[in-house]
């Protein structure tokens, strides 16, 4: 795998550059903060496979439905009624619209091969995650296009919880929204079990 260091919210331009640059090697271009989102929607829909570069690199993506290291602030991702250092008062879906399913729209695009949704809240479910990330990279390394694996994962700091409290409200309030599985996979066992 390449081992290169990305600036904030360049990792794509540079996943691509590197790629196109070392062909043959591994690039993992990870995103957390509940995905940098509105610095990086625009970039990953222009560089997606469903333009005429069709890229071949993995994207890991932290969803804590939060912008934690900067405070707590509301995300893409953040659920309605859900708390933020922007919105005291919980996301009003009239007024912020509705969390992005960022596993669902990448599953559409032509040219992703693999896209999946784990968490990261008990040893079952981490072993499920290796898998999925495993299956990314092996058809990342069969240039079988891009791939997406969402993890979810709790953020206890920033949604005032303790580490306990917060993996029940992971799986209370995030997964009905966000539910886990693989939402796309073009290899011939993958495609029986698509969403």
């Amino acid at each position: 795998m390449a081992n290169i260091t990305f600036t904030e919210g360049s990792g794509l331009q540079d996943s691509i550059f590197g790629k196109s640059q070392e062909p043959i090697k591994m690039f993992l271009e990870k995103r957390g903060e509940a995905f940098e989102q509105a610095s990086m929607l625009p970039e990953l829909f222009n560089i997606s496979p469903s333009n005429h570069w069709g890229e071949k690199f993995t994207t890991i993506f932290v969803n804590n439905a939060i912008y934690g290291m900067t405070g707590g602030q509301m995300a893409p991702t953040t659920l309605v009624g859900q708390k933020a250092t922007t919105a005291p008062f919980g996301r009003q879906k009239d007024h912020y619209g509705s969390p992005l399913r960022m596993t669902e729209i990448l599953a559409t695009i032509e040219g992703c091969a693999y896209a999946a949704r784990v968490c990261a809240t008990d040893i079952p479910q981490l072993n499920k995650a290796k898998k999925a990330i495993q299956k990314a990279f092996q058809l990342q390394k069969e240039g079988a296009g891009f791939t997406f694996v969402e993890v979810l994962a709790c953020c206890p700091t920033n949604w005032g919880k303790t580490p306990i409290a917060a993996v029940d409200w992971l799986k209370e309030n995030m997964m009905p929204y966000y539910p886990l599985g693989v939402y796309k996979d073009i290899t011939a066992e993958g495609k029986q079990n698509d969403k």
